[in-house]
């Protein structure tokens, strides 16, 4: 029995050696990052819309009609049919009291619409416009560049020579040298810091949209957004 268990016990040991979550040779961490400001020439607009009430047959007719104002300011702004998305009805019902014999139930009826707008003269003018319409419940516009690949594939070489100086800086201060490079991640290789770094690279959300009290003018595109890039990088010492 005894004998047994000596044996279970050393089949733990090695599969727990084989296991091990750190590499067998010396090794260097370290995360590169890049950044670079560009104007934005794209914008997403997402739009949710809603209606409630007790009767489904009218607050389903109320959001159809709004989406129907909807689409005729795209087609003043001129945006490609191509460039719109439309989901499909959501209903969900929501009762006042505790207990749901005792109230109506309102039904709430929504559905989302996005756009991308390539012409960035035509946002703000259609940002106008959409403020101004009921029943929109929310109303966000993200900004892109068309050109983000090519940029991005920029930055991930300047990212990934800013974490090979930051390297072997460190390995310097210790006499040693950087010898390869083991493994290459866009995600952090800790599960742990994954939550923590997670970030929405290339893309610029502004403020929630509150509609200006003059003209149309007043709402801007910003003038630049930030591209990011960062990359996690193993290296072997000599």
């Amino acid at each position: 029995m005894r004998r047994k268990l000596l044996l279970v016990l050393a089949y733990f040991a090695v599969n727990m050696a084989q296991a091990s979550p750190l590499p067998d040779y010396p090794f260097i961490f370290q995360s590169g990052t890049a950044k670079m400001e560009v104007a934005p020439d794209l914008a997403l607009i997402e739009i949710t819309v809603s209606s409630r009430g007790s009767d489904a047959a009218k607050a389903l007719a109320v959001v159809n009609a709004s989406v129907a104002g909807i689409f005729q300011a795209f087609d003043k702004a001129k945006l490609r049919q191509s460039d719109i998305t439309s989901s499909q009805i959501s209903r969900t019902l929501e009762y006042a009291g505790r207990e749901k014999r005792d109230t109506v139930p309102l039904y709430i009826v929504s559905r989302n619409v996005s756009v991308w707008v390539r012409e960035l003269a035509a946002w703000a003018p259609l940002m106008s416009d959409l403020a101004g319409m009921k029943n929109i419940t929310e109303l966000e516009t993200s900004f892109h560049s068309s050109a983000r690949n090519t940029l991005e594939a920029e930055l991930e070489l300047k990212a990934a020579d800013d974490a090979a100086a930051k390297a072997s800086r460190i390995a310097k201060s210790f006499g040693r040298k950087i010898a390869s490079v083991m493994a290459i991640s866009e995600a952090p290789f800790n599960a742990r810091e994954r939550a923590l770094m997670t970030s929405r690279d290339g893309e610029f959300s502004p403020p929630p949209f509150i509609p200006p009290a003059g003209i149309s003018s007043a709402i801007r595109a910003p003038a630049n957004i930030t591209l990011q890039k960062s990359l996690n990088v193993l290296f072997k010492l000599e």
